[in-house]
Order: C-alpha cells, then structure tokens, then sequence
C-alpha cells in the first residue's frame, strides 16, 4: 500500500470535548462572579450589576461584623464537625479493612453506603422528627427526667452541627477504609516480627499509610460544609445561618449579586486558605516527627523484659465492633423513621401520630381529627392495573430463559442476558400505550411533577457526564502528557469548588447567555437544559476518574496487539477499549445518575420553570411538611437502592472486590 500521509488528532483529541464543557460552564462561570463582585447593584437590569462604577466596596462592607460572624461560625462548624467525622470515621475505617471477612465487610459497606447516598435533603429533614420539640425524643427525655421542657434544638447551630456530622461521615468512612484495605498485610505482620507491639505498629506503618485516605476524606467533606446551605436553611433558621446560605439570600432575596459575587469569592478564598493551613500543619507535623525519629528510635531499643502471652482476650475487636454498630446506628436510624413516618397516621411528617396508616400512599381517603382531608401520594385505581402488567411482562422475561433451557437442554446466553431488560422495556412501552402513567398514577401534583422532573434531569445529564467524561478518562489513561496535568488540575478545581459557587456562577452565566437557557427549546421546557448543564459537571468529573483509574489498571498490550494487527485507532477503540471500560462507564453512568437525582443546590439556584423533587421538597420546608412527602422520599430512596445495588453487580461481575467497589463509589 502506498505511504500516504494522514493527518492525526493531538494526543489530547479524546478530552477536547471535556475541555470546551469546563472552560465554557465552570471556568467562565466562575471568572464573571469575580468580575461581578467588584460592580455595583442596579435593580432596573435583568442582571442587576452595574459595571460603571468597579471598586472594592463589596469587600468592605463584607469585612463588617454581622458577615464575618457568619463566616467565622460556617468555618467554626466546618472545621470542628471535620474533626468529628475524623474521629468517628476512623475505628470504624480500621474494623472494616483489618477485623472482619470478606462477606461481613460487604454488608457492613453496603450499611454505610446506604444512607451516604440517600438524598442529602431527605437525610437532612429526617433530622425533624428526633429534633422536634413535641416529637417522641423530646417527650421521652420529659418523661425520665432530663429536661424540663420541650427540647429546644431545632433552629439552633446545634442542630445544624449534628446534621452535617451525620450527612458527611460516610464520605469520610469510604475513602479511608481503602487508603487502610491498600495497605499489604505483610507490612503489619513484618513490624510484629521486629518485636512491636501493636501500639507501635498502629502509629508506625498503620497510620502513616492511611494519610492520602485521611487527606481525601477530610477534603471530601470539609469542603462542601464550608459551602452547604441545604442545611442550615431547613434546620438553622437565623440562629444556624451559615455562609452558603447567605450568599444564596443575597442573590435570590435582596437581588445583591455584586454584594453575593464578593461573598461567594471570599467563600473559595476561605476554603483555599483552610486547605492551604491544613498542609502546613501536616508539614510541620512530618517535619517534627523526623526531628523526633532519633529519640523514637532510642526509646524503643530500649531494653525491655521479653513479651509473653496476655491471659485476657484481645479486646480491640469487640470494642471497634461496638463501635461500628453504634456509628451504623447513627446512620441508619433516621432512614427508618423517614419511612415509618410515610405511614404516619397524623397530618405532620415530623410527629408522630401513635398510629399507623396507608392514607398517604395512596389507600382510603380519610381525615385528621380536625377535619383535614388526607390524600395519599398515588392514585392506586389507575396504579394497582399497572403494576399487576407489569409484574406479569417482568416474571415472562424472568421465566422464559428457564423454559427454554428446561426445553431444549441448552443453555442461551443471549436469552438469559437480555429476557429481563426486553422485559422491563415492553412493559414501560406497554403500559405507556395503554395509559398516560407518568402523568396520572399521583395525586399529589407537586411530588409528581417533582419525581418526574428529577429523573429527566439526571437523564440528561448522565448522558452528557458519560460521554465526555469517559472520552476524557480514556485520553488521560492512555495518552498523558503535559495536558493531562492541566485536566487533572481542572477536575481537581470542580471537586473542591463548593457547589453553592458553581450554582450562582452558572445561575449569572446562563442569565447572560440567554437563548435556549432561558426558553422552551426544540421540546425541551424551560429550565431543564439548565439542570442538565449544571448537573453534569460535578458528575462527568466523576465518571472521568472512574474510568481513568479503571484503564490505567488495566494492560496496555491489547490494545497495542490490535494495532499491530492493523486495526485503525477508531476500529481498536470500539472493539477493545470500549469493551474493557465499558463496567466502567455502566458503574459511572449509574452513579452519576444518582448522584444528579438528589441534587439540591444547583437545582434549586438554577432550574427556572422546571421543578426537581429536592426543590419541590426544599419549597415545602418553609411550612408544616405534610407526610406524603416522606412517600416520595422513599419511593426516591428505593431507586437511588435500586441504582446503587446494580453498579455493585455490575462491578462484581467485572470482578471486583468489596474494597475496589467502594473505591469506585467514592470517585475511583
């Protein structure tokens, strides 16, 4: 074949769309909420900023002491519920990796995941019930004695401390248990060997090679308390302001955004220092402990009387399992009571009534002693006929694989893979043909509008953060260079920014823009290219790691076999590196899905006409929540179960561990 020359794409060719969708959404974004914080507000503008006048003044009067109070409590709270999750995190970190097998420490995993990714905004309201002064915790601690009257909690920083611990030690737990999973046993059993005890060995090999789990963990939660706002709006009140918060009054109450810019940018500063102070002490701290290392070194040569066997049973064990239990516990316990409060017999989700009921699924119609109607969330005249198709077209595709093997004396690999998934196909499209479900099985329009709006949301965007993402995660696997530090950089920016910054960068940006963010476009209502947009940021990032540390773990050599085969690179992508990244990219896919479906502060900032369950949720906050929210909050917390239980099936079968789906869980 005659050389004729081709041209090729840069190295970097596969992460230029990532490149685009950052530099356009999060950087620009991001570069006119600093621009903004320098103008001056103009209410008669459709974006009230006045350019005319720049100056530091917004800085200013953020520097007065009401705004730096808020900002010296937000990072008060921050740091000391860090510390809180560190010190609550970590035992139950080291049971996990070191104390138990294989089968426990999956169902242990999976107790920990389970309310880490339930919606952040349920797990928050949750914190109603046991906090409510005339609910059953605050009768209890009447009744025995401890309090004199009603517990007054709610509305207070107390409240707003003890939900942000409990919402955040699970992204603690995760990323040290694998920093501790990594660490080969034989290091332990070597330093044993040399004579320490398990004193030393803890604070010698165990606890220095846990550091980048203990650094993730505290970045990975530090940074969204310093910008979260759900919390302290639904539990704080005035008295639990938190900065987030006050920046999201100041855009969307008083109409300041330059006065909202300045705060916002002041936010990231904070958050940068903090980070940057917090490198510093863990510098000094290896820096004295090296200093120290001859007299360590000394003190343990020591001569010591030879070891011999304790008489008493190793009582680590059991007392890190106690502690497990009661950190699960912890976690748990408020899960449950959303869901025996779905049941509430009275008109409050957060007390309750002493009886049980299924009014507000949807059974009898009824009504509260005083006479108030109680209407269920579904209409099951119109959802019982429904169910009872679909479960009948889902048990033909379960059953039909079993026949035809039973039959024939032959396994159908193709049969078997796919019955169930053409099954659950027919059935949306049979039931939609047949009925209008999607618009008629609640009665509830709120909750319904609100369900139906997240799931096209996260829809969306999942496709947008599997597309770039795992092109990008394929570019820096397979093909890194210098670019490569600058996209890692760039991920690394998007993960540590606060949501709330990304929320009110993108709410400015879109504003000016305008065109379809601010119309129906092609079908597509108001509002919802929006959330998709917004959403996907945080998720392809995500999803880029996945699959980035998926390939890299992954040899090289197929891929350069099928070129030396004469495969085009196009032909060798689709037939070997997409078959090997493809978990990936379901397991990524699924939990950006997830991810997207409990959104709550960019869907809240951004979403224009089209509404989302957490912001039809969070609306419904500012009065008496009625308990059929607490319906679809489960039903919500069934799929995002549903979701997560697949990605660990799909990762499973790909072979991974426990430990390696955790590791994936938390972002790679």
């Amino acid at each position: 074949m005659p050389n004729k020359r081709k041209w090729r794409g840069p190295t970097w060719g596969l992460a230029l769309p990532s490149f685009v969708w950052y530099l356009f959404f999060f950087v620009a974004p991001i570069a006119i909420i600093v621009v903004y914080s320098f103008g001056t507000k103009d209410s008669t503008k459709l974006i009230p900023v006045d350019f005319g006048d720049l100056g530091l003044h917004n800085y200013r009067e953020v520097f007065t002491a009401d705004f730096f109070n808020v900002f010296a409590s937000t990072l008060r709270i921050a740091v000391f519920a860090t510390f809180l999750c560190l010190v609550i995190g970590f035992p139950v970190s080291y049971f996990l990796a070191f104390k138990v097998t294989e089968k426990w420490r999956a169902i242990l995993l999976a107790l920990i995941i389970i309310p880490s990714f339930t919606s952040f905004l349920i797990r928050t309201i949750a914190w109603k019930i046991p906090l409510s002064a005339n609910g059953e915790l605050s009768k209890w601690l009447q009744d025995i004695g401890i309090i004199d009257g009603p517990l007054d909690v709610l509305g207070t920083k107390t409240a707003v401390f003890l939900a942000i611990v409990y919402n955040y030690v699970g992204f603690m737990v995760l990323p040290m248990f694998v920093a501790l999973d990594r660490i080969e046993g034989s290091l332990r059993e070597a330093s044993k060997d040399l004579g320490a005890n398990r004193v030393s060995t803890f604070f010698s090999v165990t606890l220095p090679l846990s550091g980048p789990g203990v650094i993730a963990g505290i970045v990975l939660t530090f940074i969204p308390m310093c910008g979260d706002y759900v919390t302290a709006t639904v539990l704080g009140g005035s008295k639990g302001f938190m900065v987030g918060a006050l920046i999201d009054s100041q855009f969307r109450g008083s109409q300041d955004w330059p006065q909202g810019s300045a705060m916002a940018v002041l936010m990231i500063v904070m958050v940068l220092l903090s980070l940057v102070v917090f490198a510093g002490v863990v510098w000094l701290v290896r820096t004295l402990l090296r200093f120290m290392r001859p007299a360590v070194d000394r003190w343990r040569s020591r001569p010591r009387r030879e070891a011999t066997a304790s008489r008493f049973p190793d009582p680590v064990k059991p007392l890190l399992a106690v502690w497990t239990t009661l950190v699960l516990l912890f976690m748990l316990i408020p899960i449950g009571l959303v869901i025996r409060h779905s049941f509430n017999d009275g008109p409050s989700f957060s007390v309750w009534s002493g009886r049980y009921s299924t009014v507000w699924w949807g059974g009898e119609p009824g009504r509260t002693p005083s006479g108030i109607p109680m209407v269920g969330l579904f209409d099951f005249a119109k959802t019982g006929p429904m169910l009872v198709r679909f479960a009948i077209i889902m048990a033909v595709g379960i059953i039909l694989p079993i026949v035809v093997r039973a039959l024939t004396k032959k396994e159908h690999r193709q049969l078997s893979r796919w019955s169930a998934i053409v099954a659950f196909a027919l059935a949306i499209v049979i039931n939609g043909m047949m009925t209008d479900w999607y618009l008629t099985i609640f009665q509830q329009a709120g909750v319904g509008e609100g369900l139906r709006g997240s799931f096209l949301a996260a829809f969306g965007a999942t496709i947008i953060a599997v597309t770039i993402g795992g092109l990008c995660g394929v570019a820096l696997a397979r093909h890194p260079g210098t670019w490569s530090k600058v996209m890692m950089a760039l991920l690394f920016l998007i993960l540590v920014t606060p949501e709330i910054m990304d929320a009110i960068a993108l709410a400015g940006w879109m504003q000016r823009i305008g065109g379809p963010f601010n119309s129906d476009t092609f079908g597509v209502p108001f509002g919802m290219l929006r959330l998709w947009v917004g959403q996907s940021l945080y998720a392809s990032a995500v999803v880029t790691l996945i699959v980035r540390a998926r390939l890299a773990g992954l040899d090289a050599s197929l891929e350069e076999a099928a070129a030396d085969l004469g495969a085009p690179p196009g032909r060798a992508f689709r037939q070997v590196t997409l078959p090997l990244i493809s978990s990936a990219l379901i397991a990524g896919g699924l939990l950006s899905f997830t991810l997207c479906l409990d959104n709550t502060i960019i869907s809240s900032l951004i979403s224009g006409a089209s509404s989302t369950f957490p912001v039809a949720l969070i609306s419904a906050t500012k009065s008496e929540i009625k308990p059929f929210w607490g319906v679809g909050s489960v039903v919500l917390f069934v799929m995002t179960m549903a979701l997560l239980a697949f990605v660990a099936r799909v990762l499973k079968k790909s072979g991974d561990s426990s430990a390696q789906i955790a590791a994936t869980l938390g972002g790679g």
